[in-house]
């Protein structure tokens, strides 16, 4: 019988295998630009903690006679990045700061018109109008002077800048004292700043804003939305001072105290003439 002859046949040779290599291109080049990505959102909160704790550290160790940075010709001094007690930082200090406020305001934190919140930019106290004022009036009432009375007490132990921003409803006020609604944010605002430096808050630290209606956190479509867009927010800044020309943190509590008594006093009204808080829903 005649055999078969086994016949060898080669396999083609495989044309994916550029696959292999473009495909660890495609890996590697997405984690070069994950690593890009992630390197240049920097905490600048956290960045400032970092290089004010380095600055220290190499002062204290360093045995030269000059300070760190002289050297070069820089100044490494820097405003407080925190809202706390001088020699405290980072966000353990705000936290404790607003923890404090909390505890303070809790009376009418549980009534809902006083809310304690805060990130790292600053430090919020918002404080619903109809707790502070009368409707269409910037006369401080007399349960504000409590509430400020209270706020202080804390706000003291700090040496930030400290905003206070009045809001409205869109509801339009036509008086001979407030023809719109920014001359009744702004006075409202400012009747607060005025009380605080009255209570012996450096008048430096502090600037009034008057926004009006038109910074909303909600729609202005009906009366328990118009309530919560009518307040009164105090931000204890955690960072420099944008809007100073010159540092407001190299005062001295003699030059403070001096300026507080030279501000007249704020205009609160009598208990008798102060409208009783019910609601949180109350009027403009």
């Amino acid at each position: 019988m005649r055999r078969r002859g086994i016949i060898d046949i080669e396999p083609a040779e495989s044309t994916d295998r550029w696959l292999v290599s473009y495909a660890d291109f495609i890996t590697l080049l997405f984690a070069f630009f994950v690593v890009m990505y992630s390197i240049s959102n920097v905490n600048l909160g956290k960045y400032r903690v970092l290089s004010d704790s380095v600055s220290t550290a190499f002062s204290a160790q360093s045995s030269s006679p000059f300070p760190v940075g002289s050297q070069l010709g820089v100044s490494v001094q820097r405003a407080p990045i925190a809202v706390g007690l001088i020699g405290q930082s980072g966000m353990v200090s705000t936290q404790e700061t607003a923890a404090k406020l909390d505890k303070r305001l809790q009376k009418w934190v549980k009534k809902g018109m006083i809310a304690v919140s805060g990130n790292e930019k600053w430090l919020e106290i918002e404080i619903k109008s109809s707790l502070l004022f009368k409707s269409g009036d910037a006369l401080l009432s007399a349960e504000a002077a409590n509430v400020l009375s209270e706020l202080t007490d804390v706000v003291k132990t700090t040496r930030n800048p400290l905003y206070v921003s009045g809001y409205t409803d869109d509801v339009p006020i036509n008086t001979a004292r407030y023809p719109t609604n920014w001359e009744l944010s702004a006075a409202r605002s400012a009747s607060v700043v005025r009380l605080l430096a009255q209570n012996g808050i450096n008048p430096a630290r502090m600037g009034a804003i008057g926004y009006g209606e038109f910074r909303p956190i909600v729609a202005n479509d009906s009366a328990t939305n118009r309530q919560k867009n009518r307040r009164v927010v105090i931000r204890i800044m955690t960072g420099e001072d944008i809007f100073a020309g010159s540092s407001p943190f190299v005062d001295n509590e003699v030059d403070a105290t001096v300026s507080a008594q030279q501000i007249p006093a704020s205009p609160v009204n009598n208990l008798q003439d102060a409208e009783p808080v019910r609601s949180i829903f109350g009027a403009q």
